[in-house]
């Protein structure tokens, strides 16, 4: 049986999820105005690039090399370089085609809220979801009946092992992750469109080769080789403060 506190810490991510993409829409209505284009260029333009082409990518990339969890180092460079370029360069294409009345503070700010509160939301949605229905079925008994029945064995078994297994901690901790991480989307889409209104695509490519860097000792978890989960949440945990600064200093430049 999966425990009502479990189940409970799957719903909670959720609802935060949700709550922080609204709560970041209002706070940034409130301080600066909320420019409504970019946000909604923003939040499609994430789904578009990272869940549609992107995934794209991986699934020829993964399905060409499935021993990828052998080649940590690889797989942290290749998933990092993936993420900073589709991202980045997707996020300069969109602000110099859709949204040249748009290249400002709050434009960029409205398009980073998007961008990073539909992830959260996203990502909620396609992980968590998927993991409380089968934790529910596993507690009404139907999981063997109807997933396990259409899955091999060995992958039925493992996801009813893994629920089996995991504590309420293993959920909680994606509520601060999502938080800190929205602050490290902002700051990448304020960089972007500095770069585009300064007409310096190195600036881009400093995102590029930033976002793989904070990508690239994910794959570690990814693969195995880091286990403890705390450890990589300090690590987002310190790349959200610091992007919280960094925000700071691109409204600055900004603003001007």
């Amino acid at each position: 049986m999966i425990s009502n506190a479990v189940i409970l810490s799957m719903v909670a991510v959720i609802i935060f999820s949700i709550l922080l993409f609204v709560s970041a829409i209002l706070m940034t209505k409130k301080q600066v105005g909320i420019s409504l284009k970019p946000l909604i260029i923003g939040s499609i333009g994430f789904v578009i690039i990272t869940q549609v082409l992107e995934k794209l990518l991986h699934v020829l990339v993964i399905t060409s090399f499935p021993n990828y969890a052998d080649h940590p180092w690889l797989f942290g460079l290749y998933g990092g370089l993936a993420a900073g370029i589709f991202e980045e360069l997707g996020r300069c294409i969109l602000f110099i085609w859709l949204l040249k009345k748009y290249q400002d503070y709050r434009g960029g700010l409205s398009f980073g809220v998007g961008w990073g509160g539909i992830e959260a939301v996203v990502i909620a949605l396609s992980t968590v979801v998927p993991f409380l229905l089968f934790a529910t079925m596993i507690n009404a008994g139907t999981f063997d009946s109807s997933i396990g029945a259409s899955l091999p064995s060995d992958q039925a078994a493992t996801i009813k092992e893994t629920l089996l297994n995991q504590g309420i901690s293993h959920y909680l901790w994606a509520i601060p992750e999502r938080f800190f991480a929205l602050f490290m989307q902002i700051a990448f889409t304020l960089l972007v469109l500095l770069a585009v209104i300064k007409k310096k695509f190195q600036y881009v490519l400093l995102a590029i080769i930033a976002h793989a860097a904070i990508d690239f000792p994910l794959a570690f978890f990814q693969t195995g080789y880091i286990k403890s989960l705390w450890i990589i949440e300090l690590y987002i945990a310190f790349i959200g403060v610091l992007s919280f600064f960094i925000i700071k200093r691109l409204r600055k430049l900004l603003i001007g």
